[in-house]
């Protein structure tokens, strides 16, 4: 059992013992930590480092995404490895370059993240994508050697020559600047105006600028209008093409039916000199007409009904008895016994049989 017990206590102290290590190292460096687990590692090769060396800043659009964690020679160049935030994405055309972050010349890498995909993890950008900084040294050298290759003998005669040109227009030079100097003179007398106006300017500049989704959706509304009216006149120009074409074919009509119409037109013209001198007439007939429709409508208008008596339609007086004997209406006085002197007579309730209110 001590056996057994010797060999849990010693497991218990070793995982005690890595544990206090992980939080000392937790403790120490929490910001190392987190960037290595948050990072991820790529590589660049340079002409030279240009003074770049590990610690320095990673920039990408002028925000510190990482640093740089070793700069190295590999077969006569410069491998520099940096770490940058995994959030940030580098293509496959991703360019870098070394340049000045402060004003004592500290060095920073600035990467420029371009094309589709990703260069993935230790991904290497090679030189053919990558800039070395500015070398005074460099710089100093080209200037000399320039400076030696210059024909100094040819800058002397074009001075010499830039010298006697300004010295013979020297006398048309003078009222260019005299105007020049009155010009001068004048905007400063009108300095105030001229400050009214650029302020103006200013505030107008100001208000086409908060107004500027107005004036944008004015433009397109304008545009839309143009392409209504421009739809317009094509429809225009084709109805103009339809009105010549039907106004030639009548022409045509009249020219060949010209002969057949003259007829016709002298008796629209008989008919209207006839109107014209029976107009009296036709007035007193409209207004006879009036009269009779003013009755009709008094006539019509208690109802769907309307009683009308048509005067002398038939000889009433002499149809009487001849309407009676025939319907059995002969009754009067001792009708029938002579001297009947009652006469034919229409008796209501009808008669039946002859007999008025007889049996049925």
């Amino acid at each position: 059992m001590l056996k057994y017990r010797d060999s849990a206590l010693v497991r218990t102290g070793l995982v005690g013992l890595v544990v206090a290590t992980l939080i000392i190292l937790v403790g120490l460096h929490p910001k190392q930590l987190l960037a290595m687990a948050t990072s991820i590692r790529y590589q660049a090769v340079f002409a030279e480092a240009g003074g770049l060396s590990g610690g320095n800043n990673v920039k990408v659009s002028g925000v510190d995404v990482g640093s740089v964690s070793d700069v190295a020679l590999e077969h006569g160049k410069a491998l520099v490895t940096f770490v940058v935030d995994s959030k940030v994405r580098l293509g496959k055309d991703t360019t870098a370059h070394i340049g000045i972050g402060t004003l004592l010349g500290e060095r920073v890498l600035v990467i420029e993240p371009r094309g589709s995909g990703s260069i993935g993890a230790l991904g290497v950008i090679p030189m053919s994508r990558t800039a070395s900084p500015y070398s005074l040294t460099d710089a100093l050298g080209e200037f000399t050697s320039n400076t030696a290759a210059t024909d100094t003998a040819a800058i002397n005669q074009s001075l010499d020559t830039l010298s006697s040109t300004v010295e013979r227009l020297a006398p048309q030079l003078a009222p260019t600047f005299d105007g020049v100097s009155r010009i001068s003179r004048s905007l400063n007398a009108r300095n105030e105006s001229l400050s009214s106006l650029l302020t103006t300017a200013s505030s107008v500049t100001g208000i086409l600028s908060e107004r500027s989704e107005q004036v944008n959706r004015l433009i397109l509304n304008a545009n839309d209008l143009l392409g209504v009216l421009q739809e317009r006149r094509h429809a225009i120009v084709g109805l103009l093409a339809n009105t010549t074409a039907v106004a030639q074919q009548l022409s045509r009509l009249v020219d060949e039916n010209e002969q057949d119409l003259a007829p016709t037109l002298e008796q629209l013209n008989r008919v209207a000199e006839t109107l014209e001198r029976n107009r009296d007439n036709l007035e007193k007939s409209l207004r006879g007409l009036a009269k009779y429709q003013l009755t009709q409508g008094e006539a019509v208008n208690n109802g769907f009904y309307y009683y009308g008596f048509p005067a002398n339609l038939l000889p009433a007086q002499a149809l009487q008895p001849f309407l009676d004997y025939a319907l059995g209406f002969r009754r009067g006085v001792n009708a029938g016994q002579p001297p009947d002197n009652a006469g034919p007579r229409s008796e209501f309730p009808f008669p039946y049989n002859g007999i008025p209110g007889g049996s049925r």
